[in-house]
């Protein structure tokens, strides 16, 4: 159903709140707080690559779930989810090995790997899928995706064995049987950050510290990802280091893109695409974006920036919900957050369906005071 003159069409598109909700989720509690018959509401769960987005587009292509055992970031078997329509396989890093899977003091980023992801690709090549789509935000790692392509057939050859994060270790590759076993299988690997491999912007300079990496930790990594990279190289015609979405996923994109011709691409532009949300738009004075933090990162590739930067030019409002917000960001009509309603931060994440009437009704309230320009 489309918005009529009669009433102000709202299109929703928050992303999850990690550690706390899925977008749909999000949708949901949003969707009920705001029923009221002067608005018109489109639901349409957002996912840039990071958690949650194998699920959603997953649901806006009506592929079905696969079932099956793979390791998480420090080796633990564990019940997981991927998802196939046809030919086709729905692959998400974070819910296999990301770092939603670790307490905080099991952060280690010399341990952390990818070995689960390699699981679930080998398991939908070897029930006849030929074209994979990898979702790669929310990794716990930096191990360039050794610990996937080791588990894929990568020959790896190491100086020691002292640490599941190979990239420390390596010192050749042989991607003989890798590229062979695979040669047949289109992948692509939805990114939910631009950043390169290596360098001051790179995949440990830049994500290192959220996965409990140290400074001294961040300057090795960077160097054991530019002797990864100048092996990657020796296979690939592509410049690895400096590659355009290479450091997504702990730099799992560019290598990748390296030995396996994957096509790396924003994970925001695939939502938009499938879930249709260009059409809705036409037909909205509003729309509702968000997740759990919003940061300036939230404004550089990941769903809630990109957004803003669609309503800019189409000239649609636009506000944001979220857990909580960093001051300065300005790209919003307004911004709405959950700590403004709970008691503490850990109770906004942990009972956020508590605070959301409050939100809304908040929301609602602006709505009337700010009809749409």
């Amino acid at each position: 159903m489309y918005s009529s003159s009669n009433h102000t069409g709202i299109l929703l598109a928050p992303n999850a709140f990690k550690g706390s909700l899925d977008a749909f989720e999000v949708c949901s509690y949003l969707a009920a707080g705001l029923a009221d018959p002067r608005y018109t509401l489109y639901p349409l769960p957002a996912g840039d690559g990071g958690d949650g987005t194998a699920a959603i587009l997953a649901y806006y292509l009506k592929a079905t779930p696969v079932q099956l055992e793979a390791q998480d970031p420090i080796g633990r078997f564990h019940k997981t989810t991927y998802y196939r329509i046809g030919d086709l396989a729905l692959i998400e890093l974070a819910s296999i090995c990301g770092l939603k899977h670790l307490k905080e003091s099991e952060y280690n980023v010399y341990q952390a790997h990818t070995a689960g992801l390699g699981r679930a690709i080998n398991h939908a090549q070897e029930n006849g899928v030929r074209r994979i789509w990898l979702c790669v935000g929310g990794s716990a790692s930096i191990d360039g995706g050794s610990g996937a392509l080791q588990e894929m057939g990568l020959q790896l050859f190491k100086s020691s064995d002292h640490y599941s994060n190979h990239i420390l270790e390596i010192e050749s590759i042989n991607p003989h049987d890798l590229k062979e076993k695979f040669k047949d299988i289109a992948f692509t690997v939805l990114c939910d950050v631009d950043t390169p491999l290596c360098g001051p912007q790179g995949a440990a300079a830049l994500f290192g510290p959220q996965k409990g990496a140290s400074a001294k930790q961040i300057s090795l990594l960077d160097q054991k990802l530019k002797n990864y990279a100048s092996l990657l190289s020796a296979y690939s015609t592509k410049e690895v280091s400096g590659i355009k979405y290479g450091g997504a996923a702990g730099g799992i994109a560019a290598a990748f893109a390296a030995l396996l011709n994957a096509e790396l691409v924003s994970g925001s532009a695939y939502y938009l695409h499938y879930s249709g949300f260009n059409k809705l738009l036409s037909h909205c004075a509003w729309v509702i974006t968000g997740e759990g933090h919003l940061d300036k990162q939230s404004l550089y590739g990941k769903i809630p920036g990109v957004i803003a930067k669609i309503c800019k030019q189409n000239k649609v409002n636009l506000l944001a919900v979220c857990g909580s917000a960093e001051s300065g960001i300005e790209d919003f009509n307004r911004i709405f957050e959950l700590v403004s309603y709970a008691p503490s931060t850990t109770e906004a994440i942990l009972h956020p369906e508590l605070y959301f009437p409050a939100i809304c009704q908040e929301i609602k309230n602006y709505l009337l005071a700010c009809p749409p320009s």
